[in-house]
């Protein structure tokens, strides 16, 4: 696919009207005063990667000021999320970027479990990620067209209902195997109180019904709490998953190293926040929430 089109003569009005200095934008990107000079002047080309960062910088949208003239390939998602090869290997667990190289180069696929954790870094569905790695090999695939909005499933007070909506809301519609479910509710509960076939009747509602330590073992393996799967208030229903999407945001802006561009200060008032709302939330209670 081609790169992004990148005019340095539009960079240099928007950096104007932004009312920064070569020098500004230079350091705000790391970067010699002379590298923005020479891209302003068609002199250079920044690198791709590069092209997310200036864009916010000059407070522009990325396809505004650099557009693409077709769909991406693998190698575009990464420059789109501002990401060198070898800044991938956090999220593939890999000791060398060699997987990602390969997949770009249309020389081996990655794994599904590399393409669940990619599509997730570079902020796009699975499937607008599988659909760059076949253009990476060569194959003419069209945009993905953006899915309409539906309205946010119901919690469902059944057992099955509830699994259904965890599936949607937090998974993306695809699930672990029951045998896997089953493997780490038992783990994480310390007890074998989970089977491949008890996990699968519960799913899709061969059983309605399960003993406390049963419901609290598979309320470990989805990772939210015991009441979850208790209550059959639905408003708990959707605070659970809400929390849970919360934390998982963070746990990906912290992958990123997010955290660390984040000042004490503001970490702080995060703090205060999220301790002060518990307190609305759960009433004096909340006093020993651990923040």
């Amino acid at each position: 696919m081609p790169d992004r089109v990148f005019d340095g003569s539009k960079l240099r009005d928007r950096r104007v009207a932004k009312r920064l200095s070569q020098a500004d934008l230079a350091a705000g990107l790391s970067v010699k005063t002379n590298a923005v000079y020479r891209w302003e002047n068609r002199l250079a080309t920044p690198p791709q990667e590069r092209l997310p960062a200036i864009a916010a910088m000059v407070g522009a949208e990325l396809d505004e000021l650099f557009p693409r003239l077709g769909p991406p390939n693998l190698a575009d998602l990464r420059c789109d999320a501002g990401m060198r090869q070898s800044d991938t290997t956090r999220y593939t667990k890999t000791a060398s970027p060699m997987p990602i190289r390969a997949a770009e180069q249309g020389k081996r696929t990655l794994s599904d479990e590399a393409v669940t954790a990619l599509a997730a870094a570079y902020n796009v569905t699975r499937a607008e990620l599988l659909a760059a790695q076949r253009r990476s090999f060569g194959h003419d695939v069209p945009a993905i067209e953006p899915e309409k909005a539906t309205p946010s499933p119901q919690v469902v007070d059944t057992i099955a209902g509830k699994i259904k909506y965890l599936q949607t809301e937090l998974y993306d519609g695809a699930l672990l195997s029951d045998a896997d479910l089953a493997s780490s509710g038992n783990r994480k509960s310390g007890r074998s109180l989970l089977t491949e076939e008890l996990v699968r009747n519960l799913r899709v509602g061969g059983l309605t019904t399960a003993p406390d330590d049963v419901l609290e073992a598979l309320a470990l393996a989805f990772d939210v709490p015991p009441v979850f799967f208790r209550s059959s208030d639905p408003e708990i229903g959707r605070l659970v998953v809400s929390t849970r999407a919360v934390r998982s945001q963070f746990t990906v802006m912290a992958a990123r190293g997010g955290e660390q561009e984040i000042s004490q200060d503001v970490r702080d008032q995060l703090r205060d926040f999220i301790s002060d709302t518990m307190a609305e939330i759960l009433g004096s209670d909340a006093d020993d929430v651990p923040t």
